[in-house]
């Protein structure tokens, strides 16, 4: 089973991208893959660290940039679907 969720982006970042035609397609598996490296991130951090606001497991900023530079190539292949 499938679930949708609408994510409203700002228009500066629509119009990236739009400009680097990043599909729908590429946007959702990009979606999909930086929330399950999310959800094993969170997994894996001790529970105490959970509570603790500047934790990566909660700090989701952070984390997607960490994310995306750790796996630049990736992302550039998914926008290129």
């Amino acid at each position: 089973m499938m679930s949708t969720l609408t994510i409203e982006l700002p228009e500066i970042l629509d119009q990236q991208i739009k400009t680097c035609r990043i599909s729908q397609q590429g946007l959702e598996q990009m979606f999909i893959c930086m929330m399950q490296t999310y959800l094993h991130e969170y997994k894996a951090t001790p529970v105490n660290d959970k509570a603790l606001p500047t934790s990566i497991a909660l700090n989701g900023d952070t984390f997607a940039r960490q994310v995306i530079a750790n796996n630049r190539e990736l992302f550039e292949e998914l926008a290129r679907l």
